[in-house]
């Protein structure tokens, strides 16, 4: 969570383990009530998503990135079912807040390594680094995929 207005300094974190639905229940302390932030995911390999704006918290605030590209700042998500069910993008392998060649090297070396389990280049959750990465990867870099925020 960073704060809403400008240098957007980071006000408290929250890890947690996302359900099956896509869910992820946050705490956070009882002085945020009634404070706008925005509202900010990260993953091992994912593009820091920032909330299209910020968000009033209550104490039962409920935030969606899925519903729509617009949920995110800048629209930046990627619809993964054609449906409209929109997800954060992934392939930034050395947070450096783009998906580009570099991380393209660290996903070459797991890949020729036959590297398994949770690991940061294996980008489609199978557990296992191969060509099925690189074809979530490549449409990333090719689109010069990277963070947006305010």
């Amino acid at each position: 969570m960073h704060d809403a207005a400008s240098p957007y300094a980071q006000v408290h974190t929250f890890t947690g383990i996302q359900n099956v639905n896509g869910q992820i229940t946050c705490t956070f302390p009882a002085s945020t009530i009634g404070n706008s932030y925005y509202v900010v995911l990260t993953n091992r390999n994912a593009v820091e998503t920032w909330s299209a704006n910020p968000v009033l918290m209550s104490s039962s605030t409920s935030y969606t990135f899925t519903s729509s590209a617009a949920q995110a700042y800048g629209a930046n998500q990627i619809d993964v079912s054609g449906t409209g069910l929109f997800a954060i993008y992934n392939g930034d392998v050395n947070q450096d807040e783009v998906v580009d060649g570099l991380d393209f090297n660290d996903w070459e070396i797991d890949n020729n390594n036959f590297a398994g389990g949770y690991v940061t280049t294996d980008f489609n959750g199978d557990g296992v680094v191969d060509g099925l990465d690189f074809l979530v990867w490549e449409p990333n870099n090719n689109n010069f995929v990277g963070s947006a925020k305010p």
